[in-house]
C-alpha cells in the first residue's frame, strides 16, 4: 500500500520525524508518521491537494517517483 511504501523509504533512507501535512485521510492510519516524515522531505505531495490515500496499493509509477524523490533524481 501506499502506507506500507511511506514507512519503506523512512526506514531505508533514515529518515527523521516529519511534522504537519495537508492530509486528512492519516490520522487513524498506522502509517501516520512515515507519511508526515516523507511529506517533510519533499518525497510525496499525496493523491490529492488534502489526501494522501494511505490504504490505496501503491503503483509502480508511484513508486518509481517515491524512490527518485528519495535518491534526488531528476
Amino acid at each position: 500500500t501506499r502506507g506500507q511504501m511511506a514507512a519503506f523509504i523512512k526506514r531505508g533512507f533514515q529518515l527523521g520525524a516529519g511534522g504537519a501535512t495537508p492530509f486528512t485521510d492519516i490520522n487513524t492510519s498506522l502509517f501516520k508518521g512515515d507519511i508526515e516524515s516523507i511529506y517533510a522531505a519533499g518525497i510525496t505531495v499525496g493523491t490529492s491537494g488534502t489526501t494522501f490515500s494511505p490504504d490505496r496499493d501503491v503503483t509502480r509509477g508511484e513508486m518509481a517517483t517515491f524512490l527518485a524523490r528519495a535518491l534526488g533524481l531528476e
